[in-house]
């Protein structure tokens, strides 16, 4: 007979009187989603050790201050292997107040874990997962908090996503910091977000290792104040597993740090070695060759502060299996690129007399003697794309003109709610 034990108890200190639900390894597949249903606010429902196998998404909505705690990651599985309807393996709307701790997310259709819409979200110990393999039917993120305020990933693990392990989109006030992500198709991606910290975490063998994007169409347009610092991002030459047509499905593999379309971030104190490709990139939207319609998107890079970064090139071959890394192969002679800057820039942020406006520089600065390529890919871009004659003809070696030095960012109130 299945049993769910409640306790009541008071907690000293700040903590408020809790319900704690334990499950038990005889009622988690056939209770844990009433469970979720039925949740009260400040409700701790724990999770035992095992591995339990569900056949639909596990859901919560609009339910305040509700913990949801395993075993530790990989002692505590929830495997969707056998799925048969829905595509996140969890999935929560609306949850202010949320923690998830200690479980491993397996082998869902579509994403592992997605968290929309909530204010105050931990996620610690937590683990995502496909177990075939670089497979292109796996689902696309495994971390995924998107339209969030006040977001901490810490102590996380996500692996084979085909398309990014840890995906923080559209949010404001983000902490990403000591988690291990390895072979997804991105590592880490930090999309559309405003405020963010991302540090100590190890991004290896995936396609590229940490992302920051900016993607036009979407309701929180313009990401700004990213600091990216003291990360290991090492060895990220895998393979491209994604489905075509989505935006990753360009990455080359051998990426280690990929700027797209974004301004106000600040690079460094990194490790990025073994990158056979690119070990920096830095492009615009319009590189990407595709269209937008929104009015407020802006689709250019700048305000870049990259620096004091720890750069070994990778030994491998470089890519010849994207189009992008058919590019940088033929305008690199096969050899890896250590810096690679688009060089399309918007005329409003020149001054009168050509130099750029202090406010929107990029500065490259002491980033171990590494290759530096600058396309200038505005003087060979036209209607039916780049131009490849043009663009041999317009590429700068020298990045002297990028030696700068811009102030830091300060991330205002980013763990005040903690």
């Amino acid at each position: 007979m299945a049993v769910i034990t409640i306790f009541f108890g008071c907690k000293s200190g700040e903590n408020s009187t809790a319900n704690e639900v334990k499950m038990t390894t005889e009622n988690m597949v056939s209770d844990l989603q009433k469970q979720l249903i039925e949740a009260q606010k400040d409700v701790i429902i724990v999770l035992p050790e095992g591995t339990f196998e569900y056949e639909r998404p596990l859901s919560l909505n609009d339910i305040p201050n509700v913990t949801i705690k395993g075993a530790g990651k990989g002692k505590t599985i929830l495997s969707f292997k056998k799925q048969i309807e829905g595509g996140e393996g969890m999935i929560i709307k609306a949850a202010n107040d949320l923690t998830l701790e200690g479980f491993t997310v397996a082998d869902s259709k579509g994403d592992g874990i997605k968290v929309q819409g909530c204010t105050n979200v931990i996620f610690r110990d937590i683990e995502t997962t496909w177990t075939n393999g670089k497979k292109p039917e796996n689902g696309g993120y495994g971390l995924y908090p998107v339209t969030c305020t006040n977001v901490l990933m810490e102590n996380c693990e996500a692996s084979y996503a085909m398309d990014a392990g840890v995906y923080v989109g559209q949010s404001t006030n983000v902490i990403v910091r000591n988690n291990y992500v390895h072979n997804n198709v991105a590592g880490i991606e930090i999309e559309n977000t405003i405020n963010a910290d991302v540090y100590n975490n190890k991004a290896t063998e995936n396609t590229a290792g940490l992302l920051i994007f900016d993607m036009p169409d979407l309701p929180q347009a313009n990401g700004h104040d990213i600091k990216v610092h003291d990360n290991i991002v090492e060895n990220n030459n895998g393979e491209n597993f994604s489905s075509p047509g989505i935006v990753v499905n360009m990455l080359p593999p051998g990426t280690g740090i990929l700027v797209m379309a974004h301004r106000d971030i600040e690079i460094n104190n990194n490790t990025i070695k073994g990158h056979n490709t690119i070990s920096i990139a830095i492009n615009s939207w319009q590189f990407t060759g595709r269209t937008f319609k929104s009015e407020d998107y802006d689709p250019f890079c700048h305000a870049l502060n990259i620096y004091d970064n720890t750069v070994e090139m990778g030994t491998g071959a470089t890519d010849v299996t994207t189009d992008f890394g058919k590019l940088f192969t033929a305008l690199s002679g096969g050899k890896p690129v250590g810096i690679a800057y688009d060089g399309v820039v918007n005329p409003a942020h020149f001054n009168e007399d050509g130099s750029m406006k202090e406010e929107h520089k990029i500065c490259f600065r002491n980033n171990s003697n590494i290759p530096f390529m600058n396309l200038n890919a505005y003087k060979a871009m036209g209607k039916d794309g780049l131009d490849m004659a043009k663009l041999a003809k317009a590429i700068e070696t020298d990045g002297s003109a990028f030696d700068c030095e811009k102030g830091t960012i300060t991330l205002k109130d980013l763990d005040k709610w903690l």
